[in-house]
């Protein structure tokens, strides 16, 4: 069984309790994508409630499934007849617990509900009624927890689900932030530890089952040990949003290698654009990928040089590392990959540097109200190799604040050049550029020469290597 320390989730964890404090029923919806920590936060929850019962749906018949949750409502409820036959419909099951007079809140708690929905197509209507009817009023907190995002929102949060508008909690839960995520496997060196956070993301559970990895390449192993849960994960995960998973599969391995817009996607795949539109707005739905935009054009959604990328850390990996070698699982090919991480560590620097800057937005640096990326062309250079691109870039418009970073993931110092370089590349941003306060930072893996750190006494760039980031995030 695997194990870990029950870490972050306070905003959760206080949005449970108002609910369940409340002096009304509650009805939770509690979703996220598989090993975000659901059903962790919900054992959290529950641990000292009076009476609390927790049911894990599975793809059964859903009269069997009736029966399973009428026994142990049944025994939370002192109720020997409940517990030993069972209820004889959903109805009557409602019926018997609205008859019942709680000091304290009954919590029933039903994880992967979607799993009864698609074996019952009734189930919803059956729940509106049941909640309509006889738990709003019943001192009852119902929390319906699932893995699959697509069918959470179209039994529950679409305006077209019959439990719409009846939950009066709605709680996504999204990775750790990097604060918590860092925090995990901490008998690992904070560089080993970062790599992990590459790897991983905020996905906790990953990290439970590389608990007693010291290094990345013991935790590579892990992920390529026959029988691993790391194997098929991004199979696993798209299987439950929907049945055409080659097709996403396929998507997802071309936006992996770069073949990043709609029209170029489309064109790989022989299908119109029109086409394609529906697949990638289903993978942002479930939080896969999500579609950038050179930050001052983040508000321009028809913006034509908007392109798609892996959101998510693991399935990125996946993708370039992993399903290449699915043919071939063994320990030779775990070296291997180990020693070939380039690609995705600076990607993956990249944007962890970024939730660095949102970290320390109004603390280290100046508050920032939008944080992206930026990239564009420089009027100076010859068409065809003029693309300029800035890793980060951030600004506040009430302040006429404007940020500038560089990330360098090598194993050599960063120098000086870096940071002239950023600063040229500066004055190609259009934005407020008669009254803008221009801020700049540099993040190197392997800390900086002793020209830069020169620049950065007297100049206006902040420098972050891997010792001062572990410093900053305490």
């Amino acid at each position: 069984m695997i194990v870990m320390d029950f870490v972050d989730r306070k905003a959760e964890l206080e949005a449970l309790e108002n609910a369940y404090s409340g002096s009304k029923s509650a009805m939770v919806t509690l979703y996220g994508r598989r090993r975000i920590g659901k059903t962790d936060l919900i054992a959290h929850f529950t641990r000292n409630k009076e009476r609390s019962v927790y049911y894990m749906a599975t793809k059964e018949d859903s009269r069997k499934q009736l029966k399973m949750i009428s026994s142990q409502i049944g025994i939370a409820l002192g109720d020997e007849e409940l517990t030993r036959f069972g209820a004889i419909d959903w109805e009557a099951l409602f019926l018997r617990i609205s008859r019942r007079k709680f000091k304290k809140k009954l919590t029933i708690t039903i994880d992967e509900f979607p799993y009864i929905a698609v074996s019952d197509k009734a189930i919803t209507s059956i729940f509106q009624k049941g909640w309509d009817v006889y738990l709003k009023d019943s001192n009852v907190m119902l929390i319906l927890c699932g893995s699959s995002i697509s069918m959470m929102h179209s039994e529950i949060l679409d305006y077209t689900a019959p439990l719409y508008h009846r939950s009066t909690s709605i709680l996504e839960i999204m990775p750790l932030d990097i604060h918590y995520a860092l925090a995990l496997n901490a008998h690992m060196n904070f560089e080993e530890r970062l790599r992990l956070y590459f790897i991983f993301g905020g996905i906790p559970a990953y990290y439970a089952y590389t608990e007693k990895c010291r290094t990345i390449i013991e935790a590579i192993r892990e992920i390529f040990r026959i029988g691993s849960i790391f194997l098929n994960e991004p199979s696993v995960i798209l299987s439950e949003e929907t049945r055409k998973e080659a097709r996403y599969i396929d998507i997802l391995e071309l936006i992996s290698g770069g073949v990043n817009r709609t029209n170029e996607i489309a064109s790989k795949l022989g299908m119109p654009s029109s086409n394609l539109v529906r697949y990638l707005d289903m993978l942002e739905r479930i939080g896969i990928i999500r579609r950038t935009f050179p930050i001052i054009d983040i508000q321009n959604r028809r913006s034509k040089r908007g392109v798609y990328e892996i959101k998510d850390n693991y399935i990125y990996f996946w993708f370039r590392h992993v399903k290449r070698n699915l043919g071939n699982i063994s320990m030779e090919s775990a070296e291997k990959v180990a020693a070939e991480l380039k690609d995705v560590e600076e990607l993956a620097f990249e944007n962890f540097s970024a939730e660095l800057v949102r970290y320390l937005s109004g603390k280290r640096f100046p508050r920032l109200s939008k944080i992206g990326r930026w990239w564009g062309n420089d009027p100076a250079k010859p068409a065809g190799g003029n693309r300029e691109e800035i890793d980060i870039v951030g600004f506040n418009e009430d302040t006429n604040d404007i940020f500038f970073a560089e990330c360098k993931w090598s194993n050599s110092k960063t120098d000086i050049g870096v940071y002239n370089e950023l600063k040229r590349k500066a004055r190609l941003v259009e934005w407020r550029n008669a009254v803008r306060k221009e801020h700049f930072a540099i993040f190197s893996r392997s800390g900086f020469t002793r020209a830069l750190d020169d620049a950065a006494k007297d100049g206006n760039v902040e420098l972050f290597s891997l010792k001062e980031i572990e410093k900053e995030l305490g």
